[in-house]
């Protein structure tokens, strides 16, 4: 890689590594402090996916990051930099509430953080599509995938496992502080001077999202990310539960999910990226989703067992997980970039983004009450159908929205470029 290219995905990745440490705060803290606190599964299974919704409707920030920005300040870094401020001085505000507290004070604020993160990761999606060309993809969404989960290990794992050690608020100052630091590099990294937006151009993205939604075969398009995204959302949700409720420690769940499962995704992100290339798209997505199939049949068995299971049993099949977990992100997101138009990348990208996310937490939603009912393996063991049929609904999909020439330019002109 050239040093403009190095650059490029330096930046890139400092910001998905800020994306990881509210995500995985949201992912794993967040539910082991509810089940901490007494709360259901029922409760959680509507819970969860009602804090999630600032990510859900993604595609409602997209018009503001599109028509209100700076030119001086670069379109997407003039909305990143306050954004990464005031998620971070959020999160230090949210050290002053201690575990045992009123619970609905820490929902208040985990609201707060997915507000001003899911803003944050629309322009960082925005400014990574304008960043990157084709040929760069592969390693730069690599590169996004691990950074991210990288700082999921700093929300999801670090804080759980020093948890014991350092306090509720010393930890979340900590994070916020780091948040902090990884707003340095697009801080010093100036944008290009480009020609000022003309009102004309300002005033089209207000039907960005129209014009997107009329693009031919949208429709199958949006529902390739949501069935590939729904197996997802199904299997991995009801982890932090499952292992609080089979005692497991805040240092253990930490080191599982916060440490184990997040370096075992970065090494599936790499191994992806580096066959991003050699393998067609759907190649990628219908070989690494169907490998999901595997993860729940692991799960199904620990959970089927007759007592509870070792951390021994337990951090095989998580790692196993979570190492294809980083595969399929990699080639979806780099799917979702193909699709995108350079012009409105971040709108196109994240209307995508926003279908996926809302279909993970149906399936988490599923899964917990799914859970509540008949269990964990119940859980588990529908699972292992659904990976079957997510996977033959994609390969459809994909096939009835490669036939439409205009996807097919789209990217043949991008290598090109």
């Amino acid at each position: 890689m050239n040093r403009a290219t190095v650059t490029k995905i330096g930046v890139i990745g400092a910001l998905y590594f800020s994306q990881g440490i509210p995500n995985g705060f949201f992912r794993h803290t967040v539910p082991v402090v509810f089940r901490d606190s007494g709360v259901s599964l029922e409760q959680i299974a509507l819970f969860y996916p009602a804090l999630y919704a600032p990510w859900m409707l993604k595609f409602l920030w997209t018009i503001l990051v599109d028509r209100f920005h700076s030119e001086k300040q670069g379109k997407y870094r003039s909305w990143i930099i306050p954004l990464q401020l005031v998620t971070s001085g959020t999160m230090a505000v949210l050290a002053l509430w201690q575990l045992g507290g009123p619970i609905g004070v820490f929902v208040i604020g985990v609201l707060l953080i997915n507000i001003f993160s899911s803003m944050q990761d629309v322009s960082t999606d925005g400014h990574a599509i304008s960043l990157l060309k084709f040929g760069e993809r592969g390693w730069g969404n690599a590169v996004q995938v691990g950074t991210f989960w990288l700082g999921y290990i700093v929300g999801g794992g670090l804080i759980l496992m020093l948890f014991s050690i350092l306090g509720w608020s010393n930890m979340l100052f900590a994070m916020a502080i780091i948040y902090l630091l990884a707003t340095i590099p697009i801080f010093l990294n100036r944008p290009i001077t480009r020609k000022p937006t003309s009102k004309q151009d300002s005033a089209k993205t207000w039907l960005a999202i129209i014009d997107f939604l009329r693009q031919p075969k949208v429709i199958n398009i949006l529902a390739l990310v949501a069935t590939y995204r729904l197996a997802e959302g199904f299997i991995r949700s009801t982890l932090p539960t499952m292992l609080k409720d089979w005692d497991m420690s805040f240092g253990q769940i930490g080191f599982s999910l916060g440490v184990v499962a997040p370096v075992a995704a970065l090494v599936g992100a790499i191994v992806a990226g580096s066959l991003a290339n050699r393998l067609s798209r759907i190649r990628a997505l219908l070989i690494f989703g169907s490998l999901q199939a595997i993860s729940a049949m692991g799960y199904s068995l620990l959970a089927n067992s007759d007592s509870q299971p070792p951390i021994q049993a337990i951090l095989p099949v998580i790692l196993f997980d979570h190492f294809i977990s980083g595969m399929t992100t990699v080639a979806l997101f780099s799917i979702m970039m193909d699709w995108s138009r350079k012009t409105f990348g971040g709108t196109d990208y994240t209307c995508m983004d926003c279908i996926g996310v809302f279909s993970m937490m149906i399936g988490a939603g599923l899964s917990y009450w799914i859970a509540s009912e008949g269990g964990y393996s119940l859980s588990f063991g529908v699972a292992i159908p659904l990976v079957g049929i997510s996977v033959f609904a994609v390969w459809r999909l994909y096939s009835s929205i490669q036939q439409k020439q205009p996807w097919e330019t789209l990217c043949n002109a991008e290598k090109s470029a």
